[in-house]
């Protein structure tokens, strides 16, 4: 049955001699367990409620059939999410039912076979999800390495736990009313250009498109309207490889557990950030992810009524997103495996606003030269004095992307601009006040003990009152003056324990602490339970141990 070209349909008869396909170049599966659990959840109620669902737009355009099938070919321009999700927990449900016949019959009308989907996403998402309808069990969740896999196993999973407690009569009653009482505003085109305006009209009526989406659907708007189609397949590549390089970045941020909360805008707007170059006119270092959009309108209409220029603007921002993105993803691969890489990155884990400059300056080979030097700036000027400076990175990376300068050079601007926050005088200063809380303090101390820690022990590491935070003894008697709140969180009265034997210390003086650090598996905290064992240790020794620290933080720290 064909699909007609704009109308309300029924589930039922959208899968009905019908095949669908979800290219490339498509965002990939990616609904979590909050949206699925809403769809279910719709659907219980609108059974309950007995009114039917309305489950919103979906486009497609109509592919030519290749081989001898009677199916209608479509490519899904808008609504794979949904369609993907349904087709997922059909599957599921028609699994429950006990009739094999019934179940056949289902599935020539719903699924598919195993040798001929009803619904293929192309590349290898699509082997995935034939092997998760027909061999789920088969699948090694620990294996999965893409997260709209993941997403897809999950949704599998979910709709299973789901539907196991449901009896017979219950499955039936929900496959019926997805069948006939689920409905959806199809939008049929007949061509890639009617599809890139239909998507631009429904984007920009308000429904909830994520920011590239967006940004991929202007530019081919663009590039449709003006440049009659010429750059239409080299956005879709290139968005193919920006939504790849996104799904990886949050799959590997959760393994490393660094990048913290990075999602769509924060990719979108670090690229801005560090390409200064291709907005002259709009470039602001504070601009957030839709102004950063409308900043990307505004160059495309400025630029639409000259097709040269139009076509050299949208080649070089997706070119150089593509780059950014996969680049991104590349390094954050990386920091697993390079040595140099594990302690800036996963133990002091650099803050957002330096990653522009980190991508660009890995994509150019340049960033282990530089690292020892970055580390530093972290340590001194986004760590210890607690101040943003995004101006400044931001016009470097910028500068950097557009010129590619030596390595020197970037070295001495660097230089400079630590010097300018934060020099060694001012260094000193900072380290030598009360930095209990700082997020400095626990990779300081991690590197004065010298030690190598593995990335769980140092998750584990906590920093420790030598002379407790909040005593049950005199601190006078030991040398500390009124000024105890303040001298306890110095620099010389703290340390690393483990969490489990820092719980264990209490509020107790340091002689009593003696037997929990000398278990410690940090060095320096063991040979400190030595030096206390010897007695009488007092602030004397505190002083002298944070002059000491002091002292090794501005070399190891330094700027040359």
């Amino acid at each position: 049955m064909s699909i007609t070209k704009s109308q309300t349909e029924k589930i039922g008869s959208i899968f009905n001699g019908n095949r669908f396909i979800i290219p490339t170049y498509q965002r990939k599966y990616s609904w979590t367990d909050t949206e699925r659990k809403d769809l279910w959840q719709d659907i219980d109620e609108s059974i309950k409620d007995k009114m039917n669902h309305f489950l919103g737009t979906l486009s497609f355009k109509e592919n030519e059939a290749v081989g001898l099938t009677t199916d209608t070919v479509y490519e899904i321009i808008d609504g794979q999410q949904r369609i993907t999700t349904l087709f997922i927990l059909l599957k599921v449900l028609i699994d429950k039912l006990k009739k094999q016949a019934v179940r056949e019959s289902l599935m020539n009308a719903f699924i598919g076979s195993r040798e001929n989907l009803k619904l293929t996403p192309l590349g290898a998402d699509g082997d995935f999800l034939n092997t998760l309808l027909f061999d789920f069990d088969a699948i090694n969740i620990d294996s999965l390495n893409k997260r709209s896999q993941k997403f897809m196993y999950s949704a599998f999973q979910l709709f299973s736990a789901f539907a196991n407690p449901l009896s017979e009569q219950e499955i039936e009653q929900r496959i019926k009313f997805i069948r006939d009482k689920m409905e959806v505003l199809v939008f049929n085109v007949e061509n890639q250009a009617q599809a890139v305006k239909m998507f631009s009209i429904i984007n920009d009526r308000g429904l909830p498109l994520r920011i590239l989406d967006k940004t991929k659907s202007i530019l081919m708007l663009y590039s449709t309207l003006h440049l009659r189609e010429t750059l239409n397949e080299t956005i879709n590549n290139c968005f193919e490889k920006i939504f790849d390089a996104y799904d990886d970045l949050l799959v590997w941020k959760d393994k490393l557990g660094i990048l913290g909360r990075i999602e769509e805008n924060t990719i979108f707007t670090q690229h801005y950030y560090s390409a200064r170059k291709l907005f002259p006119k709009t470039w602001n270092n504070r601009d957030g992810a839709e102004t950063v959009f409308d900043n990307l309108k505004i160059r495309c209409e400025e630029l639409k009524d000259n097709p040269e220029l139009l076509e050299q603007f949208i080649r070089e921002y997706i070119n150089d997103f593509e780059g950014f993105a996969v680049g991104y993803a590349n390094l954050v691969k990386e920091v697993e495996t390079r040595t140099i890489y594990e302690k800036p990155f996963r133990f002091l884990e650099f803050s957002a606003t330096l990653y522009p400059l980190l991508v660009r300056l890995y994509i150019q080979n340049k960033l282990n030269d530089l690292l020892p030097l970055l580390e530093a700036i972290e340590v001194r000027v986004y760590k210890l004095r607690g101040t943003n400076p995004i101006a400044d990175v931001y016009w470097l990376s910028s500068y950097v992307a557009e010129k590619e300068p030596p390595a020197d050079e970037i070295k001495t601007y660097l230089i400079n601009f630590s010097e300018k926050f934060v020099n060694n005088h001012v260094l000193g200063t900072y380290l030598d006040g009360a930095l209990h809380g700082n997020g400095a303090v626990k990779y300081i101390l991690s590197e004065y003990s010298q030690g190598s820690f593995t990335i769980p022990a140092y998750k584990n590491f906590q920093v420790e009152h030598i002379f407790s935070k909040d005593p049950n003894f005199d601190p006078t008697s030991y040398g500390f003056a009124e000024d105890y709140d303040y001298e306890k969180n110095r620099l010389g009265n703290l340390g690393l324990l483990e969490q489990g034997l820092n719980a264990g210390l209490g509020n107790l003086p340091p002689i009593n602490k003696v037997g929990g650090y000398l278990n410690s598996i940090v060095a320096e905290t063991r040979n400190l339970a030595g030096e206390i064992q010897q007695g009488n240790y007092c602030k004397e020794n505190v002083d002298r141990r944070r002059k000491n620290i002091i002292d090794f933080c501005i070399d190891r720290f330094k700027l040359n």
